[in-house]
């Protein structure tokens, strides 16, 4: 399954994910609650970081509201973000691991 939805540039589709088969306490997230961890993203990462200036989709984020897994349509990838809270400067946090692919993403959080 994949879910499509219109962006201001073109159809984006975000690959199958099941937000249930994530190791630990995840939750899907949409609307208000995914602007929110997308702006906070945005606020944090400094220029260098990988998702610097991307846009992004939150999907998922697990308990504490600290680690976020995010759909990057730009690079086709999933990231799996911990958010800081606070505005960085360097470009190694907030700490950002990325994959092509569903699988991969559970397969680095299994670890």
């Amino acid at each position: 399954m994949s879910v499509h939805f219109a962006t201001s540039v073109r159809w984006v589709t975000i690959s199958s994910h099941d937000i249930a088969i994530l190791p630990g306490e995840w939750w899907a997230v949409q609307g208000t609650d995914a602007s929110e961890l997308e702006q906070e993203l945005q606020r944090e990462a400094p220029k260098g970081h990988v998702l610097h200036g991307l846009s992004v989709q939150a999907v998922g984020v697990r308990r504490h509201l600290k680690d976020v897994v995010f759909w990057v349509p730009a690079l086709e990838q999933w990231a799996l973000v911990h958010l800081t809270r606070q505005v960085e400067t360097d470009p190694r946090w907030p700490s950002t691991t990325c994959t092509r692919n569903w699988d991969d993403l559970v397969a680095e959080l299994d670890d």
